[in-house]
């Protein structure tokens, strides 16, 4: 009898402690749980001269959650329509450069230009069917990353496609002028609207800087690369000799008679590029302008030489060191000598 009595009892502390363990598997998120965010700022105008630069940064603390489990973050934007493309976060805090938050905005259909709103969420997923949210409001103003040309081009025996066309274009610049950068043989010029002859056209028949409709007033020029400036409100128009080049240990900076690697300007995204710039040894470089230490940029670091292959231009900045290897580059400055350079390896 008294074995089976101590049978019994064992039977039953072992479904006690089953049962227990069972609850322990079974316990629940505590009613407190929650996760807590804060943005580095609740107002941004998303500048592209900065594109290089922290734009935001998203912190969070999960507090109270009271189940050991590890939560799966994400950080979401959604716009006031409802458009979200989730990032994944491994830990706080999250940071986003001004270029990455830029096209993270304009692919959930912000408007360039605009300021709006958008809800930053920061989500901790306990499982399929659970997940703790922060949200907070952020207003965002982003830029346009690609730039159209203008209606207009210059055309004629001197441009690569001759008078027939297309035109090398002009773009729209500052204080209500448009520009093209052109580089033309010797040969005539002039400019006209939409790639078409049967639209309005303009030369310099008296050769004195101010366009005109008159009859035999192509505008001569030289072989060369070109700056055209044209001036809207009083049509007159500069054309200056205007090449930005890589100078560096690649072409022992510019001695010896090695010429500068040519940049070619990208309208659509206002900046100069070289593909393909083979680097045979290591060593530095910059961007200069017309073969000539006048006008130069470089990396605005305090490293000199800078070593980072992405970051903002300044007049005059630091040499930027580059390995061995095949890259393309660009760079791009706006008036107040403020940019972004980019030297992508292959």
């Amino acid at each position: 009898m008294k074995n089976i009595l101590r049978t019994a009892a064992l039977c039953i502390s072992l479904t006690l402690l089953i049962a227990c363990e069972k609850d322990e598997e079974k316990a629940t998120m505590n009613a407190n749980a929650r996760v807590e965010s804060n943005l580095s700022a609740t107002t941004l105008v998303l500048d592209k001269t900065q594109a290089a630069t922290t734009a935001l940064t998203v912190a969070w603390e999960t507090k109270d959650l009271g189940v050991n489990v590890a939560p799966v973050y994400t950080v979401e934007f959604v716009s006031a329509a409802g458009k979200n493309k989730p990032l994944s976060a491994e830990k706080s805090p999250f940071t986003l450069t001004v270029k990455e938050l830029n096209e993270y905005l304009t692919g959930i259909g912000l408007k360039a230009g605009v300021a709006s709103e958008v809800t930053v969420i920061v989500r901790a997923a306990l499982s399929d069917q659970s997940s703790l949210v922060s949200k907070k409001k952020l207003t965002v103003t982003t830029y346009f990353d690609e730039i159209k040309p203008s209606d207009w081009g210059v055309v004629g025996s001197a441009t690569p496609n001759g008078w027939n066309g297309p035109d090398i274009s002009f773009w729209n610049g500052e204080n209500g002028t448009l520009v093209a950068y052109a580089t033309l043989t010797t040969g005539e010029i002039k400019f006209r609207k939409g790639n078409d002859w049967a639209n309005e056209n303009w030369g310099d028949k008296n050769r004195d800087g101010v366009l005109d409709k008159e009859n035999d007033n192509n505008i001569p020029v030289t072989a060369g690369t070109y700056k055209i400036t044209w001036k809207l409100s009083d049509n007159t128009y500069t054309i200056e000799t205007y090449s930005w080049g890589i100078v560096g240990d690649l072409n022992n900076w510019g001695n010896s008679g090695l010429p500068d690697v040519k940049m070619t300007y990208k309208g659509s995204t206002n900046s100069w590029v070289a593909e393909n710039v083979v680097i045979a040894n290591e060593g530095s470089l910059k961007f200069r302008l017309n073969s000539d230490w006048g006008t130069n940029f470089g990396a605005d670091s305090t490293a000199d030489p800078a070593t980072d292959l992405e970051g903002n231009v300044t007049s005059g900045g630091k040499n930027i060191k580059v390995a061995a290897g095949t890259y393309n580059v660009s760079f791009s400055f706006d008036a107040t000598n403020k940019g972004t350079y980019k030297i992508e390896k292959k």
